[in-house]
């Protein structure tokens, strides 16, 4: 007759044989016990001086307007549905943009990146990695300036949201692509 709790009694003979009883298994209230969460800083200095900057850029633009930060890339792009999106994801999947900007129907208008040090090899392929299929997708990407914490707010708009259509054009609906 055939067992079916085989597989059972082989895994207690093996936690036998370390010295691993059942008692003393990892339940999943260990995982808060062992290691306990506290809250963190999001932002660290630079990130929230940019923070104010895009905020008050955000207001003159599209007062209605999002600006959230480190958002997972795959939250700010689609790929066509051909292909895996697990693999596209796999690929992609720990990328994040450190801004974006968004009008009030929640659509990226642009997205600004924070400087990365330069002795991060990783960091650096993975911004590169970024940065391509950022461009890839025509969204305005911006290199945050350290010394645009001094520049006005109507200075940064002009940078972060370039003007291509004429003065007379409403920009701010969902199926305006700029």
């Amino acid at each position: 007759m055939l067992n079916l709790h085989l597989p059972r009694a082989v895994g207690a003979w093996l936690n036998s044989l370390t010295g691993q009883s059942p008692a003393h298994r990892p339940e999943a209230a260990d995982t808060v016990m062992h290691w306990p969460p506290t809250a963190a800083r999001v932002l660290v200095s630079a990130e929230r001086h940019a923070h104010k900057c895009l905020a008050q850029v955000l207001a003159l633009e599209h007062p209605k307007g999002f600006l959230l930060a480190h958002v997972p890339l795959h939250k700010l792009v689609r790929v066509p549905k051909q292909y895996s999106y697990r693999e596209w994801l796999s690929r992609t999947g720990l990328l994040t943009a450190d801004f974006a900007l968004c009008d009030e129907h929640g659509y990226v208008r642009s997205v600004l990146l924070m400087p990365v040090a330069e002795e991060q090899a990783r960091q650096s392929r993975k911004r590169e990695r970024l940065l391509r299929v950022l461009e890839a997708t025509e969204l305005k990407v911006t290199l945050w300036d350290r010394e645009w914490q001094n520049e006005t707010p109507e200075r940064l708009r002009q940078i972060l949201f370039p003007r291509m259509r004429a003065d007379g054009y409403y920009a701010d609906t969902p199926h305006a692509a700029h």
